[in-house]
């Protein structure tokens, strides 16, 4: 990373998040090591996001920009937030969920003391949240696909490329999938680094049948697969 202190762009993608975004921003202006910025992407919300984000913007220590896009869906909103980065390490929170406050003290030193990494990847921990206050559901953290529970160089998407717009779901599987097999160099810690808040209607466990967009991405990575195999 050299010896220049490196810049940390925090980037939430949001669709009608009032009842829980305010609680993930908190948790991101709460971390130990602060972030640079703080960008929401507002993808096409009717509820009072807008005043949510509004009313944290003014007494905020961090500066907190709010973007606001037709609905396109949760990669379109992230790789907006890319665009309008200006840090050199990104972090990506979902709305409903939230951070432990030493996450990005956390990945930033892992990835100090591995230079070559392109992101650092720490363990999800299921929970319930309510006022600020984790309550684990009685799983054992785990090593999930979930972005928020990675921490990234910005060079690892000039690697991988950004999110598939195409997909509303299991984009960051998708992404992670590439990311293998551009052998994208990364380093794996114990750490719980993201509070997954299960609420009932969770994007992915809210779903009736989720494994359709596992088949899906499986499909992509197949498709890749073969074509890179013909043009060889």
């Amino acid at each position: 990373m050299g010896s220049e202190k490196s810049t940390i762009s925090v980037i939430i993608p949001v669709y009608n998040g009032e009842r829980f975004l305010a609680e993930a921003i908190q948790s991101v202006l709460a971390q130990t090591l602060p972030p640079d910025e703080i960008i929401v992407v507002d993808d096409g919300s009717t509820d009072s996001t807008a005043q949510v984000v509004a009313g944290l913007s003014r007494t905020a220590l961090a500066p907190i920009r709010y973007v606001y896009q037709a609905n396109r869906g949760p990669s379109a909103a992230r790789n907006q937030g890319l665009r309008l980065a200006q840090g050199d390490v990104i972090a990506f929170l979902d709305a409903d969920d939230c951070w432990p406050e030493h996450k990005l003290a956390v990945q930033m030193a892992h990835l100090a003391a591995s230079p070559a990494a392109g992101m650092a990847w720490g363990m999800v921990q299921m929970c319930e949240i309510a006022d600020g206050h984790m309550k684990p559901i009685a799983v054992p953290p785990c090593y999930g696909p979930n972005v928020g529970s990675l921490l990234l160089r910005r060079s690892a998407f000039e690697i991988v490329g950004l999110y598939d717009e195409s997909l509303r779901l299991g984009e960051d599987l998708e992404w992670l999938a590439r990311a293998q097999e551009r052998q994208l160099p990364y380093v794996r810690h114990s750490d719980v680094v993201l509070w997954y808040r299960y609420h009932g209607g969770n994007v992915w466990l809210g779903q009736p049948n989720p494994e359709r967009s596992v088949l899906l991405v499986a499909r992509k990575l197949v498709e890749r697969r073969r074509q890179s195999a013909a043009a060889r």
